[in-house]
């Protein structure tokens, strides 16, 4: 290999480490939500998921039937499903008080992805 033909496959190989790194940026940016990292959440919350789910079954007088992390405009709080008088209702609990921040109506629907059923 010659040296000018070593430079052209290092000329290419930067033009297509700069388009790969300039798209991965693109795809980045338009993402509006970063995953929550469930385990960095749990290890930081004052509060556990037990009691998030007792706060919630309190407040709305129905019963867990599911749980998990949710993460809204960039506040995390532990959301609790609750099903009460064969209703569903989300309830998001702040993970550092165990305070019942938002009750609302369960979508059917909730993970976005648009089943089409």
């Amino acid at each position: 290999m010659t040296i000018n033909n070593i430079s052209k496959i290092a000329a290419a190989s930067a033009v297509a480490l700069s388009l790969v790194a300039g798209g991965a940026t693109a795809y980045a940016k338009e993402r509006s939500e970063a995953p929550t990292n469930d385990a960095a959440v749990m290890s930081q919350a004052k509060v556990s998921i037990s009691e998030a789910i007792a706060n919630a079954e309190k407040a709305t007088g129905g019963k867990a039937v599911g749980s998990g992390i949710e993460n809204q405009n960039g506040v995390t709080h532990f959301e609790v499903e609750i099903l009460k008088d064969n209703a569903r209702q989300k309830v998001l609990v702040d993970t550092q008080t165990g305070q019942v921040v938002k009750t609302a109506a369960a979508d059917d629907d909730d993970d976005g992805d648009q089943d089409q059923d």
